[in-house]
């Protein structure tokens, strides 16, 4: 849709569009769930840590397929189709043991993987201006709270019955009511002009610092138990360690819903400072000695974290001559920061040997020093161009 005629649209729709971000955070669901399902259907630990590793892998090429699926149906139609793909994900709470599982989570996969994708694509299809900022901003504090409830749900429900947490994968059939009812069909754009299908190098720097910033930053929840209940220096409990996190999570949800007015006033410099705070949260969580330490860090870490996620998503979104090809640039942001996910752990311990960085804290000390310094650079960088622009306007005048 053009962004010269797009009309206003209402609560409604909008209600929908975050209820699609929500279905993002499902997976968690079944995390609670793993030891009693592994028992329960006869298999061990480490085979049944695919039905939480699934999804993740799948991700990372259906992101791709979703922004694909874009050029050839409207945003409408993929959605549906995604959200069908991750009702199948529901199967095992009603019947089958793991074969069915793991089929299922196949299936789940793949809605996941485009969802991940179209959760965007309809903001920044359906909306613009300080509209499309507030509702990403929603997008990722829906998240953060998602997260939370899906996962505390998961360890409730698992008391009662393993295969009631598969049942809350069916939470998507409504939101699946919802779209259809309510989700307006902008149809399939068109690529227009001879720059069409394009993507400009705003993109592939947006990718790349996704990736790092995806491979570094996930060290911080990875770790945070073992720094706490470290043997040799212990600073608290498992209880101390969940509160910490609870505290990320937290800040993260307060940041999204109060992104666009963070954007607003610090501008074109919003993704550089998002990453600087989860920087700065990392240093602060690197050199802490004692628990209340811990929460100051893991505050500005959680308000960086809620920052960055919209402010990337955004800048990789407009990195397009053609507004036809946003889901496809989308799609690309989010295959790098799954692929970077998934590599984290194998990338720092390549970087931890290579540093001779040992204990609990090994892995923060590379990323906090990675995350910050590049966060430095991108600033400098930043003002450096906006600088250079300003002057070459001036000039012209």
């Amino acid at each position: 849709m053009s962004e010269q005629t797009k009309p206003k649209y209402g609560a409604l729709v909008q209600i929908t569009a975050l209820a699609i971000a929500l279905m993002m955070y499902t997976t968690s669901v079944t995390t609670p769930a793993l030891s009693a399902i592994a028992t329960s259907v006869g298999v061990d630990y480490e085979a049944i840590k695919l039905v939480s590793s699934l999804p993740s892998l799948m991700l990372v090429f259906f992101s791709l397929v979703g922004g694909w699926l874009t050029t050839k149906l409207s945003i409408k139609k993929c959605t549906i189709i995604a959200l069908v793909c991750m009702a199948v994900g529901g199967l095992p709470g009603i019947f089958g043991g793991y074969e069915v599982i793991i089929a299922s989570r196949i299936f789940f996969g793949a809605g996941y993987g485009m969802v991940f994708v179209l959760a965007s694509a309809v903001i920044t299809d359906l909306f613009e201006g300080q509209t499309k900022d507030r509702m990403m901003g929603w997008k990722s504090a829906a998240g953060a709270l998602a997260g939370v409830v899906f996962q505390t749900l998961g360890g409730v429900l698992v008391a009662m019955n393993w295969r009631y947490v598969f049942l809350c994968i069916f939470l998507c059939i409504p939101v699946l009511l919802l779209v259809m009812a309510f989700l307006p069909d902008t149809g399939v754009q068109a690529a227009k002009g001879p720059s069409s299908g394009k993507f400009t190098g705003k993109l592939w720097i947006t990718v790349l610092v996704g990736f790092l910033l995806n491979v570094f930053q996930f060290a911080y929840m990875q770790n945070m138990t073992l720094v706490i209940l470290d043997p040799t220096n212990p600073m608290g409990t498992a209880l101390d360690a969940a509160n910490i996190l609870s505290m990320f999570t937290a800040l993260s949800f307060v940041a999204g819903l109060v992104y666009f007015m963070f954007s607003k006033y610090v501008g074109r410099f919003a993704p550089a400072i998002a990453v600087l705070l989860v920087g700065i949260g990392f240093l602060v969580a690197l050199f802490a000695q004692s628990v209340p330490v811990f929460f100051v860090a893991s505050a500005i870490f959680g308000l960086g974290f809620g920052f960055s996620n919209p402010s990337l998503t955004l800048l990789a979104a407009s990195g397009v001559t053609d507004p036809s090809k946003t889901p496809r640039a989308i799609s690309i942001y989010v295959c790098a920061t799954g692929l970077g996910q998934f590599l984290c752990t194998y990338i720092l311990n390549f970087l931890v040997g290579i540093f001779g960085f040992t204990g609990t804290r090994a892995q923060w000390n590379v990323s906090a020093f990675a995350i910050t310094g590049g966060a430095v650079i991108g600033i400098i960088l930043l003002a450096v161009l906006g600088g250079k622009k300003a002057g070459a306007a001036a000039a012209e005048a």
